[in-house]
């Protein structure tokens, strides 16, 4: 999965994020608009956690499905990158009791090592 995939994902997922990864404060978008996979987990994560409440629960659960799926997978920079850029910086928030919920497998064993609201 490319990043040019995951950022696609997530936007299909919450639309709104297509603005929030236009806007010129992105510092993971390099200046010729490349990106990496491990970018678009961290300027996701920062979206994440500022608009968690207006989420509705089916992008919560499809995002956990998302980033469950990543981090099972045998790619072991699609891995670093859900896991330390994303589930890394969402961890120990104040929805995580609930976000918890929609993680699975490695990915749940990853977020636990960093959040202790379980």
């Amino acid at each position: 999965m490319t990043a040019r995939d995951i950022l696609a994902k997530l936007v299909a997922l919450f639309p709104d994020f297509a603005a929030a990864w236009d806007r010129p404060t992105n510092c993971f978008r390099d200046d010729d608009g490349s990106f990496t996979r491990c970018g678009v987990f961290s300027e996701f994560s920062h979206f994440f956690r500022d608009c968690y409440e207006q989420f509705s629960p089916a992008q919560v659960a499809g995002v956990g499905r998302f980033v469950t799926e990543c981090v099972a997978s045998a790619d072991t920079t699609l891995v670093d990158a859900a896991a330390t850029c994303f589930l890394e910086n969402v961890a120990a928030e104040r929805f995580s009791p609930n976000f918890r919920r929609h993680l699975s497998g490695e990915a749940l064993r990853f977020y636990s090592r960093w959040d202790n609201s379980g």
